[in-house]
C-alpha cells in the first residue's frame, strides 16, 4: 500500500515598522503598527520520496528572480526538484514593499532588502520543519460558493472607468478547499483558495496586516484545528463588495469578510471526510 505523509509548519513575517506597503499609491507614509500577524506557512506532502511544497504567505510582491531562487532553496532543503515548489502570494497590499518594486531612496530600499532577505530565511526555515514534521495522512478536496467579491470596473455616465463595482458583472465565487488529515481524520492542514483582492485594510490605514484571509484563517483553525493555508487565486478585477476600506482602522471590516470566507471553508471542509 502506498502511503502519503503530510507536515506543515507556520512562521510569523511581520516586516519592520517604518518600511513603506506595497499595493496602495495613496498610502504616503510607513508602517506604523502590526494590526495582526502575517504569516508564512508550509505543507509539505510525500508520497513514497516524491515531494512537493506548497508555500502560502502573506506577501503582496516578489519579484520572479525571488521567488525563483526562493523554489531552489525550498526544493533543495526537503529533497525535491523546484517544479515541485509551489509559492503563494496572498496579495495583501499591507504587506512590506520589496526593494525591485519601486525606486526609493536608498535607506527605504535596504530596509525592504533585509526584509525580503529574512522572509525568505524564515520560509526555507519552515520547509525544513515541515518536512521533517511528516506524518502519514489522508487527502480530499470540495468546492464551494462566496460572494464576498464584485467586479470592480465600474462606468460612470461620462464613459469614464474607475475603481467601483458592478454586482451583475459575472466572476468567479468559487472557494476550492483541500483537506489534509491524520490517519484519525483530525485536520494537518487545510488549504482554501478565492480569488479577490486583499484591500479591505486600505490606504488610511498604516499597519501591516494579512487582511481578510488573515481572519478567515482563524475562523477556520478554531472550528477545525490544524493549520489553515490561504491561495490566492485569480483575483484580477475582484474586489470585495464594499471597496476598499478609507477607515483608519479597518479591523471590523477585515473581520466580517474573513469570517464569511471562513465559515463558508468550515462548512466545505466539515464535508470532506478522509478516514471512513
Amino acid at each position: 500500500m502506498s502511503t502519503l505523509c503530510a507536515g506543515v509548519a507556520r512562521r510569523i513575517i511581520n516586516p519592520p515598522l517604518g518600511v513603506k506597503t506595497f499595493g496602495f499609491s495613496s498610502r504616503e507614509g510607513t508602517v506604523q503598527a502590526i494590526e495582526s500577524d502575517l504569516s508564512a506557512t508550509v505543507l509539505v506532502l510525500n508520497h513514497e520520496g516524491e515531494k512537493i511544497a506548497i508555500v502560502a504567505t502573506d506577501t503582496g510582491w516578489l519579484a520572479y528572480e525571488t521567488i525563483n531562487d526562493l523554489r531552489e532553496r525550498v526544493a533543495q532543503t526537503i529533497g525535491t526538484a523546484a517544479s515541485h515548489v509551489l509559492i503563494n502570494l496572498s496579495h495583501t497590499h499591507s504587506s512590506a514593499s520589496m526593494p525591485e518594486w519601486v525606486p526609493d531612496d536608498p535607506e527605504q530600499l535596504s530596509i525592504q532588502a533585509g526584509y525580503r532577505d529574512l522572509l525568505c530565511n524564515w520560509i526555507e526555515d519552515a520547509a525544513r520543519e515541515a518536512d521533517a514534521n511528516a506524518r502519514p495522512a489522508r487527502i480530499g478536496s470540495g468546492w464551494g460558493d462566496c460572494g464576498i467579491g464584485v467586479y470592480r470596473r465600474e462606468m460612470g455616465s461620462d464613459g469614464i472607468v474607475f475603481l467601483g463595482e458592478v454586482p451583475d458583472h459575472p466572476i468567479d465565487t468559487s472557494v476550492g478547499v483541500i483537506r489534509v488529515d491524520d490517519l484519525d481524520g483530525i485536520p494537518i492542514a487545510t488549504l482554501f483558495s478565492y480569488g479577490c483582492h486583499t484591500v479591505v485594510v486600505g490606504p488610511r490605514s498604516f499597519v501591516a496586516s494579512p487582511d481578510f484571509p488573515g481572519a478567515a484563517r482563524d475562523v477556520i483553525e478554531s472550528s477545525l484545528g490544524g493549520a489553515a493555508l490561504f491561495l490566492q487565486a485569480c483575483g484580477g478585477n475582484v474586489m470585495p463588495a464594499g471597496g476598499m476600506g478609507y477607515e483608519v482602522d479597518c479591523t471590523d471590516a477585515k473581520r466580517r469578510i474573513g469570517s464569511i470566507l471562513g465559515g463558508e471553508v468550515v462548512k466545505v471542509a466539515s464535508g470532506i471526510r478522509t478516514h471512513v
